[in-house]
């Protein structure tokens, strides 16, 4: 580095001694020489201070002459820059640090103005490369001009951090693809360009992914997301297709072009062939199925907002189809489905306004159903524009929003609670309250739990209770419904089990099911309602009371529509029944009509 010149206010405290010294007596000469040497002394102490400062300062300071040459560059400069040493700039243009003519204008520009701020600058870096640095102008007064001080922070590992910063925000951390916030907001962009064809939206979702994750752990889940993700890129990136991760299981492609439905389906299409194909994760090869939803949509015309639920409508309907399909929406037929969920999301809103209450309907003992065995209580929905609703009709949309365990429990507790008034009232002729568990709710872990609470916050025995189930929530694999039935059935709790064939009756010695009694439903009972009923139907009636006459098991039946049909049955051995040729949907005080003729299931 140079040495620095001697210091502009010096030169000027030099002239104004001269001046003085010509004018004054010998007597204040000396006064005068003498501070003259103080100035000089703080100006060297204030030099050094700077020198120091100069060569230690984190940030590059590069001194500038009045005609914007440069003068001297501290270590700081030079390690910014990755320089060899102070010689590669001295002499040279300050303006000329700048990395491209952008740059250099913008130098220059800030050089005449002299105090000037670029929070982003370009400036020249080795190997050929450059630096993005922020850059402060001041300049200081001399004797020939207006000296330049450049200072220059760098911005770089600031401006990575930033970048990192808003790339988490923007990208899932497990696959690396665009989150939900980055796909709703590319979506947007995608519909504002009205000159790219049309739009395709697809909606893809893992199906049965929690078998994966708690059957082989998060670790290998994760490698089967990351596998998932690598498969959609490989189909749809190269169509130029966006994918990104919504949340957990559940992807999403947006595609722009010379689209046409058949061309956006055959990449879904492909897309699950792949992913069925398996990803081997700790020696363990995992193959997946997805279902998808897909729009095709015209723009303009398509909003947003509309887009996305579409999408969302198609996949809800492909997943109820079963695993590994897909749906294309299209808007009349979707609007149903529309309906329905709007439906589901009401749900929550009509159990906390009593819009849903217990209704009951008597199991009577046939032939001439003057016996009640039980009061079966149901839910039923009186909807403000839909009129009743029955429990059949709403319980499958309730599975959509997670709102079947508390409907079950409020059937529960509302059934009990008017088992306890009728027990209260009329003891021993009370009847007998049976309600069916709704499947999410018949698998619950917690289910023996919810039923002992209820029985104590009513007041009642385990006794009073008869349970139903049907058989597809034994065999449901997210629970374990045959071992809450033992519970429940060493604590009392009666049990019939709803069946549709002889192979589900059959599940009650197999797997030693406490049920005294079963309840058909379904074709088997339907087919006889016909003043014709074939004699297969009337055999398999037979076959399946004979067999259940051997394990000593009573057998009814729901859905009977007539005498004729109940007489029928009751020819073939079913000893109960349930149905419109009785009276239903009665609420509590209606239904105490059927007080004092009740007949235990259990018994006789």
């Amino acid at each position: 580095m140079r040495e620095p010149e001697v210091a502009p206010d010096l030169v000027a405290a030099a002239r104004r001694l001269d001046v003085a010294l010509a004018g004054a007596g010998a007597a204040d000469r000396e006064s005068l020489i003498v501070g003259f040497a103080r100035e000089v002394q703080a100006s060297r102490g204030a030099e050094a201070r700077f020198a120091a400062f100069y060569e230690q300062c984190p940030s590059g300071v590069v001194l500038v002459d009045p005609a914007g040459v440069i003068g001297a560059a501290n270590p700081a400069f030079l390690r910014l820059t990755r320089a060899g040493g102070e010689d590669e700039f001295l002499g040279t243009r300050a303006e000329d640090l700048g990395a491209t003519m952008r740059d250099r204008s913008a130098l220059r520009t800030a050089l005449e103005s002299g105090d000037r701020v670029l929070d982003r600058l370009a400036i020249r870096s080795r190997p050929e490369t450059s630096r993005v640095v922020r850059l402060t102008v001041r300049t200081l007064p001399g004797d020939r001009g207006r000296y330049p001080i450049l200072m220059f922070e760098d911005t770089h590992d600031l401006r990575q951090l930033q970048e990192t910063i808003q790339h988490q925000s923007l990208h899932d951390p497990l696959t690396g693809l665009p989150n939900n916030a980055h796909f709703r907001s590319k979506l947007e962009a995608l519909l504002a360009d009205r000159d790219q064809g049309r739009i395709g939206l697809v909606y893809l979702d893992i199906d049965g992914f929690k078998v994966v994750n708690d059957g082989l752990g998060t670790e290998v889940a994760d490698q089967v997301l990351r596998g998932v993700a690598g498969t959609l890129r490989t189909v749809f990136a190269p169509g130029k297709g966006f994918v990104a991760r919504l949340f957990g299981d559940g992807f999403a492609v947006a595609l722009r072009g010379d689209l046409e439905p058949a061309s956006v389906v055959k990449l879904v299409e492909q897309a699950i062939g792949e992913l069925a194909k398996p990803v081997y994760a700790d020696g363990v090869g995992v193959g997946v199925s997805a279902s998808a939803g897909i729009v095709v949509a015209e723009v303009p015309g398509a909003v947003h907002g509309e887009l996305i639920r579409s999408a969302e409508v198609a996949l809800h309907r492909a997943k109820e189809l079963g695993k590994a399909q897909w749906v294309l929406f299209d808007p009349g037929a979707c609007q149903a489905d529309r309906d329905r969920y709007r439906l589901a999301a009401a749900i929550a809103g009509a159990l906390e306004l009593g819009e849903i209450t217990v209704v009951y309907q008597p199991h009577v003992v046939l032939p001439d159903a003057r016996i009640v065995t039980s009061l079966n209580a149901a839910l039923l929905w009186n909807h403000p524009t839909r009129g009743r609703l029955r429990a059949e009709e709403f319980y499958p949309l309730a599975e959509t929003t997670g709102m079947t365990v508390p409907l079950g429990k409020h059937l529960l507790a509302k059934a009990l609670e008017t088992k306890a008034s009728w027990q209260s009232r009329f003891g021993d002729g009370a009847p007998m309250v049976c309600l069916t568990l709704p499947r999410r709710m018949a698998i619950d872990a917690d289910l023996v739990a919810m039923v002992r609470a209820e029985l104590d916050r009513a007041g009642l025995e385990p006794r009073h209770l008869m349970l139903c189930a049907d058989a597809e929530s034994l065999i449901d694999d997210r629970g374990d419904l045959i071992e809450s039935l033992g519970h429940l059935a060493r604590l009392g709790v009666l049990f019939v089990l709803n069946i549709t064939g002889l192979p589900e009756l059959e599940l009650i010695p197999a797997q030693a099911i406490p049920a005294p009694g079963v309840m058909l439903r379904g074709p088997i009972v339907d087919v006889l309602a016909a003043d014709d009923a074939p004699a297969w139907a009337r055999r398999n009636v037979r076959q399946l009371v004979e067999r259940a006459e051997e394990m000593g098991v009573k057998v009814g039946a729901y859905g009977v529509v007539s005498q004729t049909q109940a007489e029928l049955l009751y020819g073939l051995g079913v000893v109960v029944a349930s149905g419109s040729y009785q009276p239903e949907y009665q609420t509590s005080s209606e239904a105490e009509t059927w007080v004092g003729r009740t007949f235990p299931m259990g018994s006789g």
